[in-house]
């Protein structure tokens, strides 16, 4: 019954602040940008808006690239680590380019429209990793094959090359769940959960800000079995529950909710073994289970193209201002939810 009673209180406290009415985008992502136009805007960001938000080289990868991340907060507030955090990461596999955009978008927003959004800035600090797979991205860009999943490990004993990133978390891991041992599968977990720098750099934005973290959001491209959701943990036990299980389902359908309403588009509330099936070492499962961030969520894109991850080009700027409206929605719920979060 109490936990009935708290989630009525957060839902009514974050329905109190007026969710955006529409995103202020104006660029229009007719194309699917490479990993090199995407640090340049960021770039571009910090120099013309340094005040609201820098940029933050997170890690390296095998093949020598930055995992970068944009941190964003008020003036007032972006010298100190005194804020709650909604950390937002996107790119894990490396055929998601809508994922990315979709991240690109969440950073245009916030920053270039600062003064309209306001309401999800001023008491509240975003970290986005836009591109937390950067070598896997490249590759899917340039080398012809749009289906890559994985990063570009060399794998020792092996020709095949890459670790699937998202079964590679800690937390978890090593369970046969879309999680195997074979180094040619796109379910390759890696020869032990953290191995790669990828999945360290998530887990390093995840730790170093547990303390302070409200929310941790992995933004995924819907397939033709798995799309158009707001997906709480965890994908790799659907008997396990934290204490604020209801809360984490009452901000899933806030999210959802805040989708339909200004587009019309439907996305289901819903476990991620429920809308992926049963999955081991993810970043959502690891940010629920092992740091006890109070809400993590995966959302899936809407399917299109022929595999549901392919995304056509003329289908971004619809499907990154679905996902901006449920961003939106859980940057209004973290900031009514009681500051530091319990850990």
């Amino acid at each position: 019954m109490k936990s009935v009673l708290v989630l009525s209180l957060l839902v009514a406290a974050a329905l109190a602040v007026p969710a955006p009415i529409q995103p202020k985008r104006d660029i229009d992502f007719d194309n699917y940008w490479s990993l090199e136009e995407i640090y340049g805007f960021m770039d571009g960001l910090e120099a013309e808006f340094g005040t609201i938000c820098e940029v933050e080289m997170m890690g390296r990868t095998e093949e020598g690239r930055e995992i970068r991340g944009l941190r964003i907060a008020s003036e007032e507030h972006l010298a100190t680590e005194f804020l709650p955090i909604v950390l937002v990461t996107a790119g894990a596999s490396a055929r998601d380019w809508i994922s990315v955009m979709a991240a690109v978008n969440l950073m245009h927003e916030l920053v270039e429209h600062y003064e309209e959004f306001r309401n999800i800035i001023d008491d509240l600090e975003w970290f986005v990793i836009p591109v937390a797979n950067p070598d896997g991205y490249v590759f899917s860009q340039t080398e012809g094959n749009r289906a890559w999943v994985k990063n570009r490990r060399a794998n020792a004993d092996s020709d095949c090359i890459g670790v699937n990133i998202e079964r590679n978390f800690v937390f978890n891991f090593g369970l046969n769940l879309q999680s195997n041992d074979d180094p040619c599968s796109d379910e390759f977990r890696g020869p032990e959960g953290d191995s790669e720098e990828e999945t360290k750099t998530v887990q390093f934005a995840v730790d170093l800000t547990r303390r302070f973290q409200q929310a941790y959001i992995s933004i995924k491209a819907g397939s033709n079995d798995a799309h158009s959701a707001i997906a709480y943990p965890f994908s790799s036990n659907n008997e396990l529950f934290w204490p604020n299980f209801q809360d984490q389902i009452g901000l899933s359908h806030i999210m959802a909710d805040a989708i339909s309403r200004n587009t019309g588009a439907l996305y289901r509330s819903t476990s991620e073994a429920n809308i992926a099936g049963f999955i081991s070492g993810t970043s959502a499962d690891y940010a629920s289970g092992n740091d006890r961030i109070p809400n993590a969520f995966t959302i899936y894109a809407p399917a299109a193209g022929s595999d549901g991850w392919d995304v056509p080009e003329t289908e971004i700027n619809r499907i990154v201002d679905e996902i901006f409206f449920a961003l939106a929605a859980a940057g209004n719920y973290a900031v009514n939810l009681p500051f530091p979060p319990v850990q």
